[in-house]
C-alpha cells in the first residue's frame, strides 16, 4: 500500500476526528454552545445574561442582550454550527443590507473570545 494510499484510509474511520481541532466535525465544521457558566434571565423586560459559575472577566456583572442578541443565545443552548444559526436568523429575521451572516460571525468571535461561547 502507498504512503498516499494509507493516509486517506487512515482519515476514514470515525476516529480520524482526533487530529481536528476541538470544536471541529469531520470537514472542517466547527460547534459552538453557550456556556453554562451563564443563565439567560428576565429583569425589569430586559434579557441579561447572570455568571453563575466561572464568569471569567464578568463575574459580579451582568451582560445586558439586546432581541437579536437574545435569539442567537436561545439557539446556542444546543451545539450549532455557524451556518446553522446563520439559517436560522434569516428565517427569523430579514437582512435588507446583507450584513446579518458577517454580524453573526462576529457575535460568534467575540462570545467565543470572552468565553460566553464554547466550541463543543
Amino acid at each position: 500500500m502507498g504512503r498516499e494510499n494509507q493516509s486517506s484510509e487512515m482519515l476514514s474511520g470515525s476516529e480520524s476526528q482526533d487530529h481536528l481541532p476541538k470544536g471541529t466535525k469531520e470537514g472542517g465544521v466547527r460547534m459552538f454552545k453557550a456556556n453554562p457558566n451563564f443563565i439567560l434571565r428576565e429583569v425589569a423586560g430586559e434579557a441579561v445574561l447572570v455568571p453563575v459559575g466561572e464568569a471569567g472577566i464578568f463575574e459580579n456583572s451582568v451582560i445586558s442582550l439586546n432581541e437579536t442578541c437574545r435569539f442567537l443565545w436561545q439557539l446556542f443552548q444546543e451545539p450549532r454550527t455557524e451556518e446553522e444559526v446563520i439559517a436560522e436568523a434569516r428565517k427569523e429575521y430579514s437582512d435588507p443590507d446583507g450584513e446579518m451572516e458577517q454580524g453573526i460571525k462576529d457575535y460568534i468571535r467575540e462570545s467565543v473570545k470572552y468565553g460566553l461561547l464554547k466550541e463543543e
